[in-house]
């Protein structure tokens, strides 16, 4: 008997396995659909993954619970204090952050993630050659804006260019956490020259910088010999790389772009705007009609929380964000505890993706790696179930 069901397990098992990689790659898929597919399937695995969590009668981890708390409050008083114009996006973080804590204490999700990511980065970059050899398709994004159209910038299937950078730094972080661990295979290694491709086929500068930083804890020789290359290359190749990386007039548009938001918040904001924001995250027409882009998105991270959930959402973001970047420096991992302080840091002076579902994707990556990291006895320091 036990024989004879081994092979409809097997099977029921291996289902399973890919329709959560499935899962998970339409989760990451921003511009799949007419609709907003991608944050309504988050919701339905957060409903599943509540379920379960209730179901395996768990406890809510407390510090996790109290970050939640807080950020629905904030969220709500934003919200409401600013109605009509405040918008409901402002509470998708808070669906963002419920996946990351309950999907943080489900350790065999980070492989799922990983294959998930995986066969979405290996579409973008066929998207990106069948630009060239069929024609041009809207999942790419032809560089007009730096003076080179005739390269095509893989986005994949996510609204933006940085976005599918997102999913792949992402997808390096499990790959650096599985070598550490001793457990790549020769697929991984393989899938690995597919998603470096992929890096390089985005043209992103930003995504650049944090795998460069990355390589610098991972491949210190081969960091400082493409320093030393590149040097070379950008002497030779100066007007191409110029163009390219340090494009001015892009920093000059994103300087731009953020004029609607400097006199939204800076000449038109009253003191209840200033501690808990505007309870959207675009700024209105009637200011933004009037600025050299005629649009109210915000485009730099800081300046959407500042304008969205005002000072005292930002000091929380900054509190969070150094706490968990000191607690992976405490169990001595200082490669993931610099990565987290850049990306949630530095690089969000660039862009945002905070109501977008890649960056909680990336986050869960951060926080699956944490609790199976070794340190301390425990499983989770931070998010440690209530006594």
């Amino acid at each position: 008997m036990e024989t004879s069901l081994r092979l409809p397990l097997f099977l029921i098992q291996k289902s399973t396995r890919v329709g959560l990689i499935l899962l998970f790659f339409l989760i990451s898929c921003t511009e799949l659909v007419g609709f907003q597919l991608d944050k309504a399937l988050m919701v339905l695995l957060v409903g599943v993954l509540l379920f379960h969590f209730f179901y395996q009668k768990n406890q809510v981890p407390t510090k996790a619970f109290a970050v939640l708390v807080l950020t629905f409050l904030l969220a709500f008083a934003s919200y409401l204090l600013n109605l009509p114009e405040s918008s409901l996006i402002v509470f998708f973080p808070l669906i963002g952050l419920t996946f990351v804590t309950l999907l943080g204490e489900e350790s065999d999700f980070l492989e799922i993630i990983y294959w998930g990511i995986f066969f979405h980065i290996l579409l973008g970059v066929f998207f990106v050659f069948s630009s060239y050899l069929i024609g041009m398709n809207r999942f790419v994004h032809p560089m007009y804006d730096k003076g080179l159209p005739f390269l095509h910038a893989a986005k994949g299937l996510t609204t933006t260019v940085q976005a599918f950078g997102t999913l792949i730094i992402s997808w390096f972080l499990i790959y650096y956490f599985k070598k550490a661990k001793a457990q790549l295979s020769a697929w991984d290694r393989m899938a690995y020259l597919v998603v470096l491709l992929g890096l390089i086929l985005t043209f992103n500068r930003n995504s650049f910088l944090i795998f460069y930083i990355l390589l610098f804890f991972q491949h210190k020789r081969f960091f400082w010999l493409t320093v030393i290359a590149g040097i070379a290359f950008y002497l030779y190749f100066f007007e191409f790389i110029n163009k390219l990386i340090f494009n001015v007039s892009t920093l000059n548009s994103r300087a731009d772009l953020l004029q609607a938001f400097r006199i939204a918040f800076f000449e038109q904001t009253d003191w209840m705007g200033y501690l808990i924001g505007h309870g959207n995250n675009i700024v209105g027409e009637a200011i933004a009609k009037n600025t050299i882009y005629n649009t109210g998105y915000i485009e730099n991270g800081t300046s959407v929380l500042l304008y969205t959930y005002g000072f005292i959402g930002y000091f929380l973001y900054l509190v969070s964000v150094v706490t968990f970047a000191f607690m992976f420096f405490r169990k001595r991992n200082f490669f993931f505890a610099s990565m987290f302080f850049y990306i949630f840091i530095i690089a969000q002076q660039f862009t945002h993706e905070f109501y977008s579902t890649t960056i909680y994707l990336l986050i869960s990556v951060f926080l699956l790696i944490y609790n199976q990291l070794p340190g301390f006895g425990q499983k989770d320091p931070i998010l440690s179930p209530a006594e």
